[in-house]
Formats: structure tokens, sequence, C-alpha cells
């Protein structure tokens, strides 16, 4: 039987439902299998009622979790479901579709046939929330040249990773803000992050008050990408070059925190300072172009040109024939993704059908 993870509008608490897919569909739907589906930071973000797009679906009055994944497509309605068949490979092209499930009947409007499977279902996993969005900051956000550097906080987060390698890709340098840890720890990911295609890595603290700011500066840091904000933002503003570009996409230190900013950052130093929303960034470029852009990301996935974060994901089984492991191992997974301790890596639901 199917099952899913839902939450309930007056409460953060997760609950674990056992369901049914009807036996007809309605026209334009199609039945899916969830294949992998991401524990993201939006997700605890709806978790806790501060996200605008509400889950869309919903299970006993409960809204079904999850907004990005991957699935196949197991069943259609007899009228044109827009050229999905059974066995396609499909990612959701809207938020709230409630991917936290084994099964589902959804509109064949709501999801995005892949070209090409890719080799690892993880990778399509993040299609939409991660690898979309990385791609979109260098690509859209300031013009960059080969040789040009960017730097970014939160340097080991999954986006952070795949910045790295489309970067890569146009010849521009990164350069990673990583939070202060133990010894041995910071040297592993050091390492892995550097064993990408890193161009620097640095701690918050070598970053405030060490020589890590110099570093920076004798760059051509053209880019700035913030995902902490407040203190943490700030150095990265000081480390641009005249003319150079700070992007805001996160609020890690809390709604509370402040960017602090002074008349020469816009005058003397000519500073561009930009907001960034992913769908909205996404948007901009029309459904074809969305579905060539993420075929493309496949393609270059499975040639090796792009790879899983490294420091990124962590697989969660979610055995789908049983339901008291399925429930367990998905709730502790929620926990763990709600506690945000250090070194915390992005967790995929993997449903073992």
């Amino acid at each position: 039987m199917p099952h899913a993870i839902t939450k309930s509008h007056s409460s953060e608490a997760v609950a674990f439902h056992k369901f049914n897919i009807p036996d007809t569909l309605d026209p334009g739907h199609v039945t899916v299998k969830f294949l992998a589906t991401p524990i993201n930071p939006l997700d605890m973000l709806v978790l806790a009622d501060r996200y605008p797009v509400k889950p869309a679906h919903h299970i006993s009055g409960n809204g079904v979790l999850g907004y990005d994944g991957v699935g196949q497509v197991t069943g259609v309605a007899d009228d044109d479901v827009s050229g999905l068949a059974p066995g396609d490979i499909v990612v959701p092209n809207r938020f709230g579709l409630g991917t936290w499930r084994t099964h589902a009947a959804l509109p064949a409007s709501a999801l995005q046939k892949l070209s090409e499977a890719p080799k690892d279902m993880a990778f399509a996993a993040i299609l939409r929330i991660t690898v979309a969005p990385a791609y979109c900051l260098v690509e859209d956000m300031a013009p960059l040249r080969p040789g040009d550097w960017i730097v970014v906080n939160a340097g080991t987060s999954a986006v952070a990773q795949m910045v790295t390698q489309f970067a890569a890709l146009r010849g521009v340098r990164v350069a990673h803000v990583v939070r202060d840890r133990p010894a041995a720890e910071l040297a592993a990911v050091k390492n892995a992050l550097l064993g990408l295609g890193a161009g620097l890595v640095l701690t918050e603290s070598e970053l405030e008050t060490g020589d890590g700011l110099a570093q920076l500066q004798a760059l051509s840091v053209a880019l700035a990408l913030d995902s902490v904000f407040g203190k943490a933002g700030r150095a990265l503003v000081k480390a641009l070059a005249p003319g150079g570009t700070y992007v805001q996409l996160g609020f890690l230190a809390g709604p509370g925190a402040q960017l602090a900013l002074d008349a020469a950052d816009l005058f003397a130093r000519n500073l561009t300072m930009k907001a960034f929303r992913g769908t909205a960034q996404l948007g901009l470029r029309s459904p074809a172009q969305q579905r060539e852009l993420c075929d493309w990301f496949v393609r270059l996935f499975n040639r090796g040109d792009l790879k899983l974060p490294p420091l990124g994901l962590e697989r969660v089984d979610w055995h789908v024939d049983d339901a008291g492991a399925a429930e367990r191992s998905a709730k502790a997974a929620v926990e763990t993704a709600r506690a945000g301790a250090l070194g915390q890596r992005k967790q995929v639901l993997a449903f073992k059908h």
C-alpha cells in the first residue's frame, strides 16, 4: 500500500499515512512511483509554515510534503497526457507537488519528462532546487569572464558545490567559506572541495579575523553568493572587487540579521546588490527552455562533467514493502534535517520498490 509523509496546518510535527491510489484516473492524469526525493532547507520552511507555497496535495486533510524529486510513470489516463507513457522518468515542474510519498496520481501538466535517464536517480532528485539554481547563479547574476572569481559562504552546501562545477565550465574559480570545525574534519572538507575544483577554501574565522579577506581582495572577485546574511554577508561584501555583484539567497543567520552597507560600497566601489529566488529565475525561461536545461544537466552528469556533491548527499532508504521501517527512517531523517547540526549533509530519500 502506498505511504506518505505529511503535516497538518496547525503543527510542525510530521505524520506517516497509508493511502490508496484511485483505480480510475482523472482526465489528463498519470500515476507515478517516486524513486528519490531530497529533504531540502526549503522543506524545513514549509514545516515551520514560513514558506509561501503550500503543499498542493492532501491526505486526510494533511499536506503531502516534498517539493523536489524524481519518479517513473506507471500508468496514464485514456486521454492525451502530453506525451507521457509508462516507464518515462519525470521530475516536478512546479512546487508543492508532494514528493515525500511512494506513489501519486498527478496531472501530467505538473511533470517534466527527462529525455535521458541519469546514471544515478539522486541527481535527478535535486535538479529543480539544487542543480538548476546553481546554474542560474553562475549564468545570470553577473557578467562573468574566464579568470574571474566567485566567493560563496555555506560552502559545504549542495548548491555551493554545484556552483563550483558550473563555474569551472566557464573558466571561473570559486572560493568557499565554510564554518569552523575540528582540524581533522576541516582538512577533510577542504580536500573534498578542492578535489571538486574549488580554487580556495577559507573558514569564517579566517575571513573575519585572519588573512582570508586579504587573500580574497587580491583576487578578482566579481560575484559574492550569500546564504547566511548578517556579519557573514558583510565579509563577502568586503571581499568583492570594484564593480562586483552581491547576491543574497538565504538567511541562515536568522530572520533578525541585518547586512551593513556604507556609502563607499555603492558609490566608490560601485557594487550591485541583488536578491535571488531560484524558482523566479528559472521561470524567466520558457517551459521548453527549462526542459532543455534539465536534459542538458543530465547529459553533463552522465558523461562525467557534473558530479553529485561529494559533501552534500546522504541516502536514506525508504522500503516501500515495510511501512514500519519506512516510517521510522523517514521521520528520523526529517528530524535530523530539522536539527541542522554542523556538517549535516542533504539527505535523499531513496525509495526501494
